[in-house]
């Protein structure tokens, strides 16, 4: 057959039936099709957002805990026979460059030092908490103490110095200081420690390990202990009393040595752990 220029032949295999085209139909399958497609989408796109949104909300409620903290503290009830208008511990809870600090100030009580463990077991303290470090060689004390004008120990291991007259306690740094002898004679209080500030000024120790740390402070002309909630370098635990306003500063026996205060309500807080060593020279500081 003859076909024109402008004209089209369809040719196809022998016995192929060629489909009738149905227009309408095919573009309906289309259009569902897309439509199932776009509704997927949709579904996909809001599950994704109700994961990412809620996972965002429900991280705004998590606490993250970045170190150890100082102090497991158990609360223990006032026993009948203790008067707590006597002494109590000011306690103030706060953070100094993101550390946290514990700072325990005792009001209406007198310091003196202790030897023995017995004395957390005798909760009529308002304040306790361990002083001079027990040398690894011997189990003595580290450095010159004096309890109750008694000399104890003696050596100048370590410069910083709390020294208790007459009731009234004193911290500072000095390799020979009067205040030994002033202990001495007047039935009082001594004992050497690392020193930490001196004068709102850093002192650098040779220790470079972290640890929870303990201090005896001097802070706007009084004198309490301060606990870090962090374990902390010498020099980052010093760097924090300063940025505190600490004036005056030397170590106290850290890690989880034990010790407790009784707050104003007459509560009993322990703070540390009880080891029970049975160390003859174990020894605190305590306010009574």
């Amino acid at each position: 057959m003859d076909i024109n220029d402008d004209e089209i032949r369809v040719i196809s295999p022998a016995g192929a039936v060629q489909p009738e085209e149905k227009p309408g139909k095919n573009r309906r399958g289309r259009t569902l099709l897309i439509c199932i497609a776009v509704a997927f989408l949709v579904v996909l796109s809001a599950v994704i957002l109700y994961i990412v949104l809620g996972k965002t909300d429900a991280d705004k409620d998590k606490v993250v805990v970045l170190a150890e903290p100082t102090v497991s503290i158990s609360k223990e009830s006032t026993p009948m026979d203790v008067d707590i208008d006597k002494g109590f511990v000011e306690v103030c809870d706060t953070v100094v460059d993101g550390m946290g600090l514990i700072f325990l100030t005792p009001h209406d009580a007198v310091p003196v030092l202790v030897l023995g463990e017995e004395v957390l077991s005798d909760t009529t303290s308002v304040l306790v908490a361990q002083a001079a470090d027990i040398r690894a060689d011997n189990g003595r004390i580290a450095g010159s103490f004096v309890m109750n004008g008694d000399l104890i120990s003696k050596g100048e291991a370590k410069a910083g110095f709390c020294a208790i007259v007459d009731g009234h306690i004193s911290i500072g740094v000095a390799d020979a200081t009067p205040m030994l002898e002033q202990a001495i004679e007047s039935n009082g209080y001594f004992f050497r420690q690392y020193p930490l500030v001196v004068g709102g000024q850093i002192i650098e120790n040779k220790p470079k390990g972290r640890s929870l740390r303990k201090a005896l402070v001097e802070k706007d002309g009084i004198i309490g202990i301060a606990m870090s909630k962090e374990r902390l370098t010498f020099h980052d635990f010093s760097q924090v009393l300063v940025d505190a306003g600490v004036r005056n500063a030397i170590y106290l026996v850290g890690s989880t040595s034990p010790g407790y205060y009784r707050d104003a309500e007459g509560r009993v807080i322990r703070f540390g752990e009880e080891e029970h060593r049975g160390d003859e020279y174990v020894n605190f500081i305590v306010w009574k």
